[in-house]
């Protein structure tokens, strides 16, 4: 691994658009994940956003993110494709290459795999011909696929080559899923891997993981599973995965601090990661390698 597959969500980091992609570039990052409301939301234009991204130096990792999609039918099921086609379109505007789908929580969306699976490919299909991959992600409080294994199999289903996993380390250390289960999927499958830790030792309830998950989480390094994280980068080498990895780390905190310091958290995160982890110096990260030098 090199740093260079390392990519952090833009959506982590505070200010204007075109700030928060100048402090990602600044820290190094070559890669970063576009938020859709970033560009629709943007105060001149969309075309604006557009333009502010492609001229960023960044490659875009992927567009996010398209919900509640899948096992809807009828107007419901029609409106929602309506949705995917201008995030698609939307995406291939920002010269992204993936587009990530996270598993329906809607109480209307049917549970069968079979239609779960029709759903996916007839978006996949939609992407096709743009040249954009569906990543698809289980979340422990969705109601129609609950982790990467399930959605493994609604994407074996489905058969698209362009419809593939995206696995967040946050949910499957917090919902204390084995590692082992990677071991049950191809890596070819997985099209994007997010990572974050969290504070909390042990998350009790599908609400409280909801609840971390969109305001309290940390880099890796800085939480209290840092053993466990390192433990799934070094499972995902071993079988085989060689992809991107994207900071998803979503905290209200770090909304509150200028987006340079949360940018070089991240690259401080990114290092430990490619330098510490994956060449087994050391299972658990130095934390005082992971705070800015002082000077004496």
């Amino acid at each position: 691994m090199i740093f260079n597959d390392f990519g952090i969500d833009i959506a982590t980091l505070a200010g204007s658009l075109e700030t928060r992609l100048a402090a990602a570039r600044e820290c190094g990052f070559t890669q970063g994940m576009i938020s859709a409301t970033d560009i629709v939301g943007h105060p001149t234009s969309t075309a604006a956003a557009v333009r502010a991204i492609r001229d960023s130096g960044l490659r875009v990792t992927g567009l996010e993110a398209l919900r509640d999609f899948e096992g809807l039918s009828g107007k419901m099921h029609d409106y929602k494709v309506d949705v995917a086609k201008s995030m698609l379109e939307l995406c291939s505007r920002i010269g992204g290459r993936l587009l990530l789908t996270e598993a329906s929580a809607s109480i209307h969306a049917e549970v069968d795999a079979d239609k779960i699976a029709r759903d996916l490919r007839k978006l996949a299909i939609l992407a096709l011909p743009m040249g954009i991959r569906i990543a698809f992600k289980g979340l422990s409080w969705s109601r129609t696929v609950k982790n990467f294994a399930a959605a493994a199999d609604i994407i074996s289903l489905a058969n698209c080559p362009n419809l593939g996993l995206a696995i967040d380390a946050f949910d499957v250390i917090a919902a204390g899923v084995p590692l082992d289960d990677l071991d049950l999927i191809f890596p070819q499958q997985i099209f994007l891997v997010q990572l974050s830790d969290f504070m909390l030792q042990e998350i009790r309830s599908t609400e409280e993981q909801a609840a971390t998950a969109a305001h309290f989480r940390v880099f890796p390094g800085e939480g209290a599973h840092s053993d466990q994280l390192a433990k799934f980068i070094v499972k995902l080498e071993e079988i085989g995965y060689f992809g991107d990895y994207s900071f998803d780390v979503y905290n209200g905190d770090y909304l509150q601090m200028p987006a340079e310091v949360i940018a070089k958290r991240a690259r401080r995160a990114a290092d430990w990661l490619g330098e510490t982890v994956l060449r087994r110096t050391l299972p658990v990260p130095n934390m005082e390698r992971l705070r800015p030098a002082v000077p004496e």
